[in-house]
């Protein structure tokens, strides 16, 4: 079973910041997961929540939210982690994914197998087509709440090389059919031990912690 660090290790660090994902990276994660939002000049940030320090992100500019406080951008962390640890963005709106694809492309994607470092995660369907249509080479994944199976119906058109549940609303036949699928499959958000070993026996792939360090060698 693979670790993936939440936030980068938000029981760490501060979440979706450096330092919580390099917390993340010292703790042998498999995987290093983050939240972007878009800026209203179109620059992409680390937040989970559509406000910080108060303000609307996606409302105000880069140097706007700046003013308030310190800010991690995703050129900040691809700077440092692209091609070092595998890395999981989770796009938090539905529109304008592809701003933030052709900036990878552009600055980051030197052949097609690059895209192999990062995976472009999200609840929508909507961004994650898009991303399909523009290439057949980015890695996409769909992250469900309560129902388990939304996979299945998307799957044929948009070729998902993951999917993410929420550890309350897993289902050993959804499990099964990702894997008869060859769908790399991850629970989020596991942070009992004992819970990531029960995960692991029903054939979980991954699990999304606060706490890597605490889930190596399950």
């Amino acid at each position: 079973m693979l670790v993936i660090g939440h936030r980068g290790a938000k029981g760490l660090a501060p979440e979706n910041t450096l330092e919580s994902l390099r917390a993340g990276y010292q703790a042998d994660a498999d995987m290093l997961e983050f939240d972007v939002r878009l800026t209203s000049d179109k620059v992409a940030v680390l937040c989970h929540d559509p406000y910080l320090y108060g303000i609307n992100i996606k409302s105000h500019t880069l140097q706007a939210i700046k003013q308030l406080g310190p800010v991690t951008t995703l050129e900040d962390v691809l700077d440092e982690f692209f091609g070092r640890v595998l890395l999981n963005l989770e796009y938090k709106p539905t529109a304008d994914v592809l701003v933030i694809y052709k900036q990878i492309e552009k600055k980051y994607i030197q052949r097609k197998e690059d895209w192999g470092n990062i995976i472009f995660s999200s609840f929508h369907i909507k961004p994650l087509l898009e991303l399909r249509r523009a290439s057949d080479d980015v890695s996409i994944a769909l992250l469900h709440s309560i129902n388990p199976f939304s996979f299945v119906a998307y799957h044929r058109k948009l070729k998902f090389i993951a999917v993410g549940w929420h550890r309350l609303h897993v289902n050993s036949l959804a499990i099964e059919i990702s894997r008869n699928a060859d769908i790399f499959s991850y629970v989020y958000t596991v942070n009992r031990r004992e819970a990531a070993m029960i995960l692991n026996k029903k054939g979980i792939d991954a699990i999304v912690t606060d706490y890597p360090e605490k889930m190596k060698g399950i």
